[in-house]
């Protein structure tokens, strides 16, 4: 077998174990009722209010340079992108019965663009993180709109679900549109230097706590009821495997690596993720099928453990 595969495949199922260890002291302390459903819910109030919003502000400032990188506005659309291609797909292997099983597109569509493949870009690539954020951060920022809009419609699956613009405009999207702002215009050089490390200093709290958030919400999974074998196949095989092959063969034909090998790690990191934590938190809020749902994610959390450091290390040797 080729070396260069297995090295990579052994350097990146070992980070990403790691994350998920660090992740499995939140289920834990779940589990054992250290921390009850309201402590995770202030967990997750700081990360998207505060810690999150400073990362993302702070390594727009410092990383983004459009003369370097003018094409920065394709990765939004990248995001919107990889929605669009994994919802097609369940559209088609749910056709059959696709009212009933609407709350299952976003599941194979919208990823967990942020808790798991910052920890996983941190872990993988160090040296090049705070580039590999920013790329993350573009993606995201395509994605958030739509989970948060059509994905939350679809996951809560009940009449009533009514537009607002407060569900698009939230703290990490501001930071983001406020961070490229100031480089587009300029005016981060009049930014005091102090603030801009003291929102990075902030901002490094990011990924650790996304960490525990991660496993916290996962820890909360009702283990009691498993959903349909036939779902099970469906949403993993899209999530885990079309999309991510899709995603390889049109960067193949994009010659997307050649370009920037570290932008195209991050494309396929996003496309073999598992589904985006905040479904279940959406669920949580405002009803829905929380138990077939939750199952079907932590199920998916399982089979990234093969998926993307498999997918990775596929792209390295083609």
């Amino acid at each position: 077998m080729n070396d260069l595969f297995v090295s990579t495949l052994n350097s990146n199922a070992l980070a990403l174990l790691k994350i998920l260890l660090i992740a499995l002291l939140g289920v834990i302390l779940v589990r054992t009722k250290v921390f009850t459903s309201a402590d995770v819910s202030s967990f997750s109030s700081l990360m998207i209010l505060v810690l999150y919003p400073a990362m993302i502000f702070s390594k727009t400032i410092l990383t983004l340079k459009p003369d370097e990188f003018p094409l920065w506005w394709v990765l939004p659309l990248l995001g919107v992108g990889l929605i669009a291609i994994g919802s097609l797909l369940a559209m088609l292997l749910f056709a059959t019965d696709l009212k009933k099983k609407r709350n299952l597109i976003p599941l194979t569509s919208m990823q967990n663009a942020g808790y798991l493949a910052l920890p996983l870009g941190q872990a993988i690539y160090p040296a090049q993180f705070d580039l590999y954020a920013l790329y993350t951060f573009l993606i995201i920022m395509g994605l958030n709109p739509i989970l948060w809009t059509l994905g939350k419609f679809l996951n809560t699956a009940r009449e009533g679900v009514k537009f607002s613009l407060r569900q698009i405009i939230t703290p990490p999207f501001v930071a983001l549109s406020l961070g490229i702002f100031f480089v587009l215009t300029g005016w981060h050089r009049f930014l005091p230097r102090p603030f801009i490390e003291v929102a990075d200093l902030t901002g490094s709290a990011t990924v650790p706590i996304a960490n525990f958030i991660l496993g916290a919400v996962l820890g909360g999974i009702s283990l009691k009821i498993w959903p349909s074998f036939g779902d099970v196949l469906k949403v993993t095989t899209i999530k885990l495997v079309l999309l991510p092959l899709v995603t390889v063969l049109l960067m193949i034909w994009f010659q997307t690596g050649k370009e920037n090998r570290l932008l195209s790690d991050v494309i396929l990191i996003q496309a073999a993720s598992p589904p985006a934590i905040a479904i279940l938190i959406q669920i949580k809020k405002w009803g829905g099928d929380e138990q077939t749902l939750g199952s079907l994610m932590l199920i998916s959390y399982c089979g990234c453990l093969v998926a993307i450091p498999l997918w990775l290390a596929i792209w390295k040797i083609l």
